[in-house]
């Protein structure tokens, strides 16, 4: 797709809400058997900013902004900030900043076999929670941002039953329109120590 014709397609934007699950609260279904989300998670300890997270239907005639901002947790895990979609995206541009490295990333995606991934979804899907059996969907897809800019995609309703489904690498960046050095500093004051014994992992992800 031509830079032209992205710009195009993302000109109109329909703003998406954006909600907090966390585990004990369960993941809300909704009435609509088909009902999906897109959640964006870090690495714990490895915190992150995502500034942008825009999505383009497979067929291209819809686009929409899913507001996220700051992430603290959890790899592949379906608890990170997550927005509803009912149009299976087929391209996605995010960007975030790392606070561990200080530095901004994005990445153009265009997610490969989508139309399969959408039908993967589908499929029940057992977990266990709290002495409980339920069967959905892998209803949530999760966008996995690590140190170094890897993207891994997983389709899972839990953590246990995660299928990844795509993996890529994003392009650093310098941002000169965004200061978080006020974020960074709080940061580095919960995560400092960690750093300073564990480093960054920027590989194996």
């Amino acid at each position: 797709m031509s830079i032209k014709s992205l710009a195009i397609s993302f000109c109109v934007l329909v703003l998406l809400g954006c909600s907090d699950q966390s585990e004990s609260e369960g993941p809300a279904y909704g009435p609509d058997p088909t009902y999906r989300s897109i959640s964006v998670v870090v690495p714990q300890h490895y915190d992150a900013w995502v500034e942008t997270l825009i999505l383009e239907s497979v067929s291209g005639e819809i686009g929409w902004r899913a507001p996220i901002g700051i992430i603290t947790c959890c790899w592949e895990h379906p608890s990170g900030k997550s927005a509803e979609w009912q149009a299976m995206p087929g391209l996605v541009l995010i960007k975030w900043f790392s606070f561990a490295e200080q530095q901004s990333y994005r990445a153009l995606i265009q997610l490969e076999n989508a139309r399969e991934i959408e039908e993967k979804m589908k499929e029940i899907a057992p977990y266990e929670r709290y002495g409980k059996n339920f069967e959905v969907p892998r209803y949530n897809l999760v966008f996995g941002l690590a140190p170094g800019g890897t993207v891994v995609v997983w389709i899972m309703n839990g953590a246990e039953n995660a299928i990844e489904v795509g993996r890529y690498e994003a392009t650093p960046f310098t941002n000169e329109k965004s200061d978080y050095s006020q974020w960074v500093d709080e940061y580095l004051e919960k995560e400092g120590e960690y750093l300073r014994e564990n480093g960054i992992k920027l590989d194996g992800w």
